[in-house]
């Protein structure tokens, strides 16, 4: 989850199970008290939760962000230890995820599903890919071939390099 869903009393029914971790940004005006068990207190004005805080900076954009979790520091009974540097690694994957679906939304028109069936979904999702795969092989410049076949084959190549 990001920001917009990050509230402290989320977190704080999140932290309620321990089978459930977690990896969400919060937002930088929380106040943050360190305890000497190494987690923080992460309060506002109503509400205070006990959790691993990670920071980091995008040094592209000289961002800062604050990751809260319970994903373990050292190692236990049920997991391994998790590093600042993973959880860092996890937000920036998702992070992804967020833009491929900002992609499929905006440009591909998959900002309304037409079905709540998976696999409708699933259909939906893939035909909106072939068709953009299809625009991107018209866009290919001519002096990789002129068959569509040669412009595949440019396209898995550039793909798989």
């Amino acid at each position: 989850m990001d920001r917009g869903f990050a509230s402290l009393a989320r977190i704080a029914l999140l932290l309620k199970d321990e089978k459930r971790f977690f990896v969400l940004r919060i937002k930088n005006n929380y106040q943050l008290e360190m305890l000497e068990n190494g987690k923080f207190i992460v309060a506002t004005k109503k509400d205070r939760v006990e959790v691993r805080v990670v920071n980091f900076c995008d040094l592209e954009t000289k961002t800062e962000y604050r990751l809260v979790t319970n994903l373990p520091d050292s190692k236990t009974d049920l997991t391994e230890a998790v590093s600042n540097d993973e959880i860092g690694e996890i937000y920036r994957q998702r992070w992804a995820i967020e833009l491929l679906w900002k992609f499929l939304k905006m440009h591909l028109k998959l900002d309304t599903i037409i079905t709540k069936n998976t696999n409708g979904i699933t259909i939906q999702i893939y035909a909106s890919l072939i068709a953009y795969m299809l625009l991107q092989l018209l866009e290919i410049p001519k002096e990789f071939g002129q068959k569509a076949l040669n412009k595949l084959r440019f396209l898995l190549a550039f793909m798989w390099a």
